[in-house]
């Protein structure tokens, strides 16, 4: 996992605003009802999904590689997902969208834990 290392600091400044942000716009369009900022926040899910799962899929070659791999696809096929959703409005894309992302970190996160 050295390869983390690599990636410059200021893709991880994106990504962590990235996230504020999504999470900004998710919480004044839920306060306000203003379906326009909901509409940001599930576009800019997508857009940190789809990054982050680039960011992963870049990443050099190791031995235990694998995980990080099924992340970086989870992640990215999760971003998909939400820009499908975004397009046909099909709910069950959504959650697909949820769950894939989720299956994502997870394995980033097991990746992450066992490999040190």
């Amino acid at each position: 996992m050295n390869g983390l290392d690599d990636v410059p600091d200021q893709i991880y400044r994106l990504i962590f605003f990235g996230v504020i942000f999504y999470f900004a716009l998710l919480l004044y369009g839920q306060a306000t009802g203003d379906t326009l900022a909901l509409l940001a926040s599930e576009f800019v899910f997508g857009v940190i999904a789809v990054g982050v799962g680039t960011v992963l899929f870049f990443q050099p070659d190791t031995d235990d590689s694998r995980t990080l791999l099924g992340a970086a696809a989870c992640l990215i096929v999760g971003g998909a997902l939400q820009f499908a959703y975004l397009f046909t409005r099909i709910p069950s894309l959504d959650a697909a969208s949820s769950l894939v992302v989720f299956v994502g970190i997870g394995l980033y996160i097991y990746e992450v834990w066992y490999s040190a």
